[in-house]
């Protein structure tokens, strides 16, 4: 065993090189060089006596050897993995300020927040809704998390959490009688808008280029009022599968138009100081493995 652990780093290196067929991803993940991958695979070759890849250009292929290694190696890693896990949700602590749009933080974010918390019972998470997000640190917030055309530029680390794809939702009964004639008129269709028109506006000129009713309806400064508003029947409102979940699980909404649009992404922004291992750090991975994956994303 003794021996086998002083390869550990070229275990490592096979391990993540064949899950990717590839010896560049595998430097990505492990963050070194492409040549540093490559002498771990050659030492390993040489203790191991065989060869572990078959090189096909710019691929690799593992050999029928790789093959037979790498399930055990990879439940090995997962056995480590799950180990180091559990004792660094028990041993991490503090508190975090997350300041979040405030229909993310209502419809999505506080009931991820309470997952997270009973994983990492040691870290307190101080949730603060904010249309216009604060400045990163100095006890103002840890993490934000809004839409991407309102996040500051700057030196923080930013990266993308998930985007809202909206398509035309609205009450039963109001789809009904909107669909009494089988077509949609959208003259006849009272609109709910939230903080301007401009999405309505992107909707209409990707599927009804020649209308201008996105300038009609009614407009609310937040997303969670125009949502409300919509399930209370006064007008159609561009919904998504994330925010408006169980909206629509409960049959308060349902679409009435299939076509969509890419209407906005929420981004996530961190100091960029912020270290591997720490609170912030722990938080922020645990989210971004559990965000949803819409299709706009899938491709």
């Amino acid at each position: 065993m003794l021996g086998s652990l002083r390869h550990l780093n070229a275990l490592r290196a096979f391990e993540a090189a064949a899950r990717h067929s590839s010896f560049a991803r595998a430097a990505e993940e492990l963050r070194v060089s492409h040549s540093v991958i490559s002498q771990h695979i050659k030492t390993l070759e040489q203790w191991l006596g065989t060869s572990l890849f078959r090189r096909l250009g710019n691929r690799v292929e593992l050999s029928e050897d790789g093959r037979a290694l790498l399930p055990q190696l990879s439940n090995g890693f997962q056995v480590l993995n799950d180990a180091c896990d559990g004792m660094l949700r028990m041993t991490r602590s503090g508190t975090l300020i997350v300041s979040a749009e405030p229909a993310l933080a209502s419809l999505w974010l506080r009931k991820r927040i309470t997952e997270f918390c009973e994983e990492y019972p040691k870290i307190d998470i101080d949730l603060r809704p904010a249309w216009k997000p604060p400045q990163l640190g100095e006890g103002h917030a840890d993490v934000i998390i809004h839409f991407e055309t309102r996040q500051a530029s700057g030196t923080n680390r930013r990266h993308r959490l998930f985007p809202i794809v909206g398509f035309p939702a609205c009450t039963p009964e109001l789809r009904d009688a909107l669909l009494a004639d089988a077509a949609c008129d959208w003259t006849r269709v009272p609109l709910v808008h939230d903080n301007g028109k401009e999405i309505w506006h992107k909707w209409f000129a990707a599927h009804e280029p020649s209308s201008q009713c996105w300038q009609g309806g009614r407009v609310y400064s937040d997303l969670s009022l125009a949502i409300e508003a919509a399930v209370d029947g006064e007008g159609v409102v561009l919904a998504d599968e994330v925010l408006c979940a169980k909206a629509l699980q409960s049959g308060a909404l349902v679409k009435l138009d299939p076509r969509q649009i890419e209407c906005v992404w929420y981004t996530v922004a961190l100091p960029s100081n912020t270290r591997d291992g720490t609170a912030i750090d722990s938080f922020v991975s645990w989210l971004g493995q559990t965000a949803p994956v819409t299709a706009s994303q899938m491709g």
